[in-house]
């Protein structure tokens, strides 16, 4: 069959042919359907034209299907299903419906924001998240759906993206365990240090998550700083202040991270280095999407700010 003759065809007639083979009489059809008997009687000589068979065949009071009708009754049930499920609003279920999240993030982005609900996840065996770097064409990924989500470090501005803050993080200085600097009277004090306390040591610096800010504030106040090592991954960062007199400023929530696990000392950085604000961001094209809204949950849930609500 075509499609020019699907188009001929009223699937309303399938409800009728339903309504029939289960009840075995018109008048019984007619009061399911909430219809009138000549109504129902008119459809199933449409019926009939249509598979080319009686289909219903008086039997006393009752009527009674012929093979062909028995034949197509478990077709026409599994299709009536199809439909329903059709125009089923639509839901998300972790237990049942599988699903591939594709995020764009940085490490610190990993470990702040996935790490955090990867318990909840890991007991999930339907779920799984593909993380990409972050790029300068990650907004046209989302458009297209090559990413569902992005989680950035900067607002993004374009009117189609949706987006979600999760926190305001602030900056923090990272050292090795006996680090000159640890005696500073304000480290001691807990208090920041002053800028020239910072820059009196080289530094390992992480070109992305905003270290262009602290570069502009630096410039801002005629400052400048001993670059020793420059490097776009935060997780290996910590790495190369073990051994070294060499100062790291990152985000909070990863210095804090690098700080227990690696035995680092980490204090606050100088406040003109400001905070930032991290986002989970996503396209116009998926807003109604409950899988990519449940990850959303999830992720606020766990680390979101309610400050940020």
């Amino acid at each position: 069959m075509s499609d020019d003759d699907l188009t001929r065809i009223d699937l309303n007639l399938l409800v009728v042919f339903s309504a029939l083979i289960e009840t075995g009489s018109v008048t019984r059809a007619a009061e399911r359907l909430r219809s009138s008997q000549p109504a129902v009687s008119r459809s199933l000589a449409r019926l009939r034209e249509l598979f080319d068979d009686p289909l219903l065949i008086k039997s006393g009071k009752e009527m009674v299907p012929t093979p062909r009708a028995l034949a197509l009754k478990g077709p026409v049930a599994a299709a009536l299903g199809d439909i329903r499920r059709l125009f089923k609003p639509a839901g998300f279920d972790p237990a049942i419906d599988r699903r591939r999240f594709r995020v764009s993030s940085t490490d610190y982005g990993v470990l702040s924001v996935l790490a955090p609900v990867m318990g909840e996840l890991a007991t999930t065996p339907n779920i799984e998240i593909a993380v990409d770097p972050l790029s300068d064409d990650d907004h046209q990924k989302l458009a297209s759906g090559a990413l569902d989500m992005v989680i950035i470090g900067r607002t993004p501005e374009r009117p189609e993206l949706y987006r979600r803050r999760l926190f305001t993080e602030r900056r923090a200085c990272l050292v090795r365990e006996h680090h000159p600097i640890t005696r500073d009277p304000d480290v001691m004090a807990g208090r920041p240090p002053t800028i020239d306390a910072c820059l009196a040591w080289p530094h390992v610096v992480i070109t992305v998550l905003g270290d262009l800010h602290v570069a502009r504030q630096l410039r801002r106040l005629d400052k400048r700083r001993q670059v020793a090592v420059q490097m776009p991954y935060f997780s290996v960062a910590p790495l190369l202040i073990e051994q070294s007199d060499a100062l790291l400023i990152l985000p909070e929530r990863a210095a804090k991270r690098f700080a227990e696990a690696r035995g680092l000392v980490m204090f606050e950085a100088p406040d003109v280095f400001g905070t930032f604000d991290y986002w989970l961001v996503w396209h116009e094209r998926a807003r109604r999407d409950p899988a990519l809204h449940w990850l959303i949950e999830r992720i606020t849930a766990t680390v979101g700010d309610p400050a940020c609500a």
